[in-house]
Formats: C-alpha cells, structure tokens, sequence
C-alpha cells in the first residue's frame, strides 16, 4: 500500500474547509492509517507581493521600509494559513493519525508536486473541486493530475 500520503489542501481563503476539503482529509486519513509514516497536510498560500524597482526619486530608508511592511503582510497570510491548518488537522489527530503540517508560498498546480517529491510520497490525496459543472474537476486538480508522475487521489464529496 501506500507509505506516505501527502493531503493537499485549499484552506486561503476559506473560513471553514470546504465540503471537497473536507473528502479529501477523509480519504487521506484512511489511506494513511495503513502506514506507519505520518500523514503530510500541505497547505499553500498566495501573496502576489509588488515588485520593488529602484527609482531615483525615492530614497533606500522607504524602499526597506516597503520591504519591511510588505514582509509583515505576508506573514499576516502565512499566520491565518497556519492556524487554519492546525484546525484542519484537528480531526485527522483524533483518529490517532500522526500529523506533518507543512504551509508553503506558491501555486499549487507546481508546488504540491515539488513538496510530493520533496517528502518523497507515494500518493498525493486532492480534492477534485470545481467551479464551473458537476462532474468536472477543477483546473488546479486537473494540472497536477497531469504533471504528477506520483499517484494522484481524487476526492469529493457525497451527492
């Protein structure tokens, strides 16, 4: 079977995690109560931070002190992403599943399958969200699904 499962989940921009989040924690937590590794939860986050080009006109004290704010924004981001993982884990952790948390800047069609590769895991467990029909999968799903030589799990929800 597989030894390490890595859970991919959209958590950003959610309050709670979505129903497709929420299949695809329980479809990881199965297939990883059969490991002894624990399960790996990766959640991404986006901060498309503005590119700071040097200017005559504006002096080094400001260009750090943009630096600095924009940095303490996106760890504002990273923060909220954090503890909305730590909820999310929660009920994974009460099943007796071991628990690797892993936040990350990125785009997930390219860094959910750097982080699989990273922790070497067999199985990448996803849900398969859409927004445009029933079943459809997203873009997101779809992009890994093809660029992922690791095993990939659709989840959704039940109709």
């Amino acid at each position: 079977m597989f030894r390490k499962v890595l859970l991919a989940a959209a958590l950003q921009n959610w309050e709670t995690p979505n129903p497709y989040a929420r299949a695809a924690r329980e479809v990881a937590i199965q297939l990883a109560k059969g490991s002894s590794s624990p399960l790996y939860v990766l959640s991404l986050y986006q901060f498309p931070a503005p590119p700071l080009e040097k200017n005559p006109f504006i002096g080094a004290e400001v260009i750090q002190e943009t630096e600095r704010l924009i940095k303490a924004e996106e760890d504002i981001v990273r923060t909220d992403v954090e503890a909305k993982l730590r909820q999310f884990v929660r009920d994974i952790e009460e099943t007796g599943v071991a628990v690797v948390r892993l936040v990350r800047p990125g785009d997930p069609r390219d860094e959910v399958i750097r982080v699989a590769e990273e922790i070497r895991a067999d199985v990448i467990v996803i849900g398969s969200h859409s927004k445009r029909r029933l079943f459809d999968i997203g873009s997101t799903a779809q992009t890994i699904c093809k660029r992922s030589r690791i095993t990939v799990v659709l989840a959704s929800p039940a109709q």
